[in-house]
């Protein structure tokens, strides 16, 4: 069988949703060809894509000095002997990498790096290298077991930096809030770091008879039919927004000083930024908490939450 090979190596959740579209495009191009995905671990992609229509591999590529990954990618390339290979980064390291490895077709972003929206940039690079024009990049997970839907909410309280947390206290005020108007379990998402942040906005709801649990200390995997099985995701810009998203969940996002163009490729995923009054403090490293649960609250009436 002829085989392809992808090559995505930015390290977030979200940032592997956000190329998994593309990618599908790419694996329907070549229909029979078997395709294989180079990435690194933190994207953690093998526990939300076990279940996947087109990727056939998930290869992690190992935290190595330049030397040492040079030659993990030039073997692993050897080995599997591609047919393609499509690079979504500027590299000239990759692209000589794979003309050595005897990969005859690569296509690849370029060799010198450019600031760009990086959602923009992947498609119009598989509408170019594909020559079509390819305008719905609309994708969703595979999930093998069928989740009844329950009345809870999850809240992502993670982050890969303060910049893009919330204040805890924003979170309990908007369950508060949310729960006068109805009953509504809470879902506290985030990392393993987090699961103090969980258990203090647990004990804050607690006292208000608002029920709520942590799946912080889940593994990914396990978290998805905690995600499945609830209305919709409200909280931060993390890797539980794209995949709330991906899932075909209502997901609405919260964006301080960050771009909401990153959310753009799913129409699952509902940006909300700082009101108009409040954008001449888009640049403060605590832009996300001039969002009010009062203004949130009102976003999620408007969409019909």
């Amino acid at each position: 069988m002829k085989k392809i090979l992808i090559i995505q190596k930015r390290i977030g959740i979200g940032d592997f949703c956000v190329f998994l579209p593309p990618i599908n495009e790419i694996a329907k191009f070549f229909e029979g060809y078997e395709i294989n995905v180079i990435t690194k671990e933190r994207t953690q992609a093998k526990e939300f894509i076990f279940d996947h229509k087109y990727i056939n591999n998930i290869f992690y590529i190992p935290d190595l000095n330049i030397f040492n990954e040079c030659k993990w990618l030039f073997h692993h390339m050897k080995t599997f002997s591609y047919n393609k290979c499509f690079i979504f980064h500027y590299s000239l390291r990759y692209f000589l990498l794979a003309k050595l490895a005897g990969i005859k077709n690569v296509d690849i972003y370029g060799f010198i790096k450019k600031n760009e929206n990086i959602v923009q940039k992947s498609q119009d690079f598989i509408n170019n290298k594909l020559k079509q024009k390819i305008n719905n990049f609309e994708f969703k997970i595979n999930y093998h077991q069928k989740i009844e839907k329950r009345e809870q909410i999850i809240f992502g309280i993670g982050g890969s930096g303060k910049d893009k947390k919330w204040d805890l206290d924003n979170f309990i005020k908007l369950a508060i809030m949310i729960n006068k108007i109805k009953n509504f379990k809470i879902i506290l998402a985030g990392g393993k770091e987090e699961i103090n942040d969980a258990n203090y906005i647990i004990k804050c709801l607690g006292v208000n008879n608002i029920d709520a649990e942590s799946i912080c200390e889940l593994k990914i995997k396990s978290t998805i039919p905690f995600l499945l099985s609830s209305k919709l995701y409200v909280g931060n810009d993390t890797g539980f927004m794209h995949l709330s998203g991906c899932l075909g969940i209502k997901s609405f996002g919260l964006f301080g000083r960050t771009s909401t163009n990153y959310s753009s490729y799913n129409s699952n995923i509902f940006p909300i930024s700082l009101p108009e009054k409040d954008k001449i403090n888009v640049s403060k490293p605590d832009a996300i908490n001039f969002i009010e649960p009062e203004y949130v609250l009102k976003f999620l009436d408007s969409n019909n939450f």
